[in-house]
């Protein structure tokens, strides 16, 4: 499902259950809404249902029609009795997501637009040179500065540009899906950089708030609370910390003591959480730093789109900053080759 589509998705689900209305009902009425692939989706859902699954059992079947943030975390809202709210707060969340990409799209669909055209021009430079200057005799002029010209030079480019192209992308792509365990390591990194860091962070931290403030509520024990508000997040590398924290629990130590022995946290975080146990205000304090740490990235994400915007614009200038410098020491070398003829 697309953003636009899990956040009405959400909302109708959250407003249907926060209203009273049976929860077979408005799978019933989802199963007249959105595309053909979402109706006959939530048709199988309504069965899985009847048949005595839980929504989220049910969910899992179509794992790739719902994200795995969506089903993870209304398993946890079933067992703590709470899915009105849960479907509520993740509309937001998709609504968050949803303005956030699209004002990320167009901060940074210029700057692309003109990073490809300097990267198209560059290599219509090195080919029309070439094409031009092969029926003359002597070295062919090497017009784009890159030292390469002709058909031969342009392959060398469009290759080289390729490779660059399928190395990033690849990165970017392995980095996304956790290839190698890269988040253990990674994520210590990305943290201490400004606005990306606070963006990643809070969007987890948020999570695992919400989470476990919905499970201690509903009077769930404290090691599943604990686990299933570590599967919330969705960040490798906080999961990674999960086992640490449950040894914890398990020795009966209190949930401050639990998320510092997970060793993946920050310090605000924890301070936070154990000022709501010592005060006898675990959840609304959980609660609150859920709203806290979603508005945090909110602001975050925004910046951080302006930043990838600068970034590609910066790179488009460097481009053509390094072709004008290099044309234009061409051009002297030729006026100081032909004064000393």
């Amino acid at each position: 499902m697309n953003l636009k589509s899990l956040s009405g998705f959400c909302r109708r689900m959250g407003v249907g259950l926060k209203s009273g209305v049976d929860i077979l009902r408005i799978i019933e009425s989802e199963t007249r809404t959105g595309d053909a692939r979402h109706r006959d989706v939530m048709k199988m859902i309504q069965l899985g249902v009847r048949e005595g699954k839980s929504l989220a059992g049910a969910m899992v079947d179509h794992k790739k029609h719902f994200p795995p943030l969506l089903i993870q975390l209304v398993h946890a809202s079933e067992v703590a009795g709470r899915m009105d709210r849960l479907f509520l707060h993740m509309a937001e969340y998709y609504d968050d997501l949803l303005k956030t990409r699209n004002h990320f799209l167009s901060q940074i669909a210029w700057p692309m637009i003109q990073l490809v055209l300097a990267v198209v021009v560059i290599g219509a430079v090195i080919l029309i040179q070439g094409l031009l200057s092969s029926s003359s005799s002597g070295p062919a002029y090497d017009a784009s500065g890159l030292g390469l010209s002709g058909v031969g030079g342009f392959i060398v480019y469009c290759v080289t540009i390729s490779s660059i192209a399928l190395i990033v992308g690849t990165t970017m792509f392995g980095v996304w899906k956790n290839w190698l365990n890269c988040h253990r390591w990674l994520m210590p990194i990305v943290q201490k950089i400004p606005n990306i860091g606070t963006a990643l962070t809070t969007l987890g931290l948020s999570r695992l708030s919400m989470t476990l403030s919905m499970l201690l509520n509903a009077g769930v024990e404290a090691r599943r609370s604990l686990k299933q508000a570590f599967l919330s997040t969705g960040n490798h590398y906080f999961i990674s910390g999960m086992d640490g924290a449950l040894a914890a629990i398990e020795q009966g130590n209190s949930f401050g003591d639990a998320f510092d022995a997970a060793g993946v946290f920050p310090s605000e975080f924890l301070e936070a959480i154990r000022l709501g146990e010592l005060s006898g205000t675990e959840t609304e304090s959980l609660d609150h730093l859920a709203v806290q740490y979603r508005e945090r990235a909110k602001a975050a994400l925004g910046l951080l789109a302006m930043l990838a915007s600068g970034a590609v614009w910066l790179s488009v200038m460097l481009i053509i900053g390094f072709m004008v410098i290099k044309l234009g020491l061409q051009y002297v070398n030729l006026l100081n080759n032909a004064g000393n003829i």
